[in-house]
C-alpha cells in the first residue's frame, strides 16, 4: 500500500511538471532575465542628448561616428503581439510587418494598445494591403516603407543597407525604434511555435551592453525581448522568396512628421 501511493505522488507530481511546465519555463526565463535600462519616452529628436537620464560620464561611449552615447539605452515603445488575443489564423500569423509599424507609430503618437485596438489597427492594415498590393502576405522591406507613407502618413521613412551594431544604438539613441526583417528561424525565440517563421519582422527598441531589446511581435512574451546583437545582425534579411537566407540587410528607420 505504501508503495503503491509512493507511486501516485510520483505520477502525480510528473503530471503537474507537464501541466505547469510553461509558467515554470517562464519562471526560469524571468529569474535569469537581466536588468534593461528604464524606458526613456519619446521626446523632440531636437532634445535628445538631453535626455540620458542620470547617464554618469564613465557610462558612455564614443562609437564609429564620434557620437558620445550611453553604454545601454531603451525606448518606452508601446507592445503588442500580431496577434492580440492569441488567434494565430491565417491574417494575424502574418500580421507581423502591420504590429512592427503601429510599435513604432504608437510610440511617436505617445499612445498606448489595447487588444481590441491592436487587433482593429492591425486589420485596417491588412484591407490597405488587400487594396493596393492584391493580398496579404510577406512583403519586403521596400513594401512596408510604402505601406507605413501611404497608410501611416510618415513623409520620411529611410532604409538603411547593411546596417551595422553601431548604426543601429545610434537610431536608438536619437529616438528612433528601429523596424528589422528577420530571417525569424536564425533567431531561436524559444517562444514562436517551432521551428519559428521563415520571415519575420520586429521593432529594435534599446540596447543593453551586449544585447539589443527588442518588441517581438511574433509571440506574447515579445515584450522587451533580449537578443544578443550578433544573432540579431546575422538574421538580418529582407523578404526574399527563393532564399531567406539570401535576402538583402536592411532596415527601417520611421522619422516623426
Amino acid at each position: 500500500m505504501k508503495r503503491i501511493l509512493i507511486l501516485i505522488v510520483v505520477i502525480m507530481g510528473f503530471v503537474g511538471l507537464f501541466y505547469y511546465r510553461i509558467t515554470i519555463k517562464d519562471f526560469l526565463v524571468d529569474l535569469n532575465q537581466p536588468e534593461i535600462p528604464e524606458a526613456v519616452e519619446y521626446q523632440n529628436v531636437e532634445d535628445y542628448k538631453t535626455i540620458i537620464n542620470d547617464q554618469k560620464p564613465n557610462n558612455e561611449v564614443q562609437n564609429q561616428n564620434s557620437e558620445i552615447i550611453p553604454l545601454s539605452y531603451n525606448l518606452d515603445v508601446p507592445f503588442t503581439s500580431q496577434a492580440p488575443f492569441a488567434d494565430w489564423n491565417e491574417t494575424f500569423k502574418e500580421a507581423c510587418e502591420e504590429a512592427s509599424a503601429l510599435m513604432v507609430h504608437y510610440f511617436y503618437q505617445s499612445q498606448n494598445f489595447t487588444p481590441q485596438l491592436a487587433t482593429e489597427e492591425i486589420l485596417k492594415m491588412v484591407d490597405w494591403q488587400l487594396a493596393n498590393f492584391g493580398g496579404h502576405y510577406d512583403i519586403t522591406v521596400e513594401q512596408t516603407t510604402e505601406m507605413i507613407k501611404k497608410y501611416l502618413g510618415y513623409k520620411n521613412v529611410e532604409i538603411i543597407n547593411n546596417p551595422t551594431v553601431e548604426n543601429i544604438k545610434s537610431y536608438i539613441f536619437q529616438n528612433h525604434p528601429v523596424i528589422i526583417p528577420v530571417a525569424g528561424r536564425e533567431l531561436g525565440n524559444p517562444y514562436f511555435t517551432q521551428p519559428g517563421p521563415i520571415y519575420h519582422m520586429l521593432i529594435i527598441k534599446g540596447y543593453t551592453e551586449d544585447q539589443f531589446i527588442t518588441n517581438d511581435p511574433g509571440t506574447k512574451r515579445g515584450e522587451d525581448f533580449l537578443y544578443d546583437y550578433d544573432v540579431i545582425i546575422n538574421s538580418i534579411h529582407d523578404w526574399n522568396e527563393e532564399d531567406i537566407l539570401q535576402g538583402s540587410k536592411r532596415i527601417i528607420v520611421i522619422y516623426p512628421n
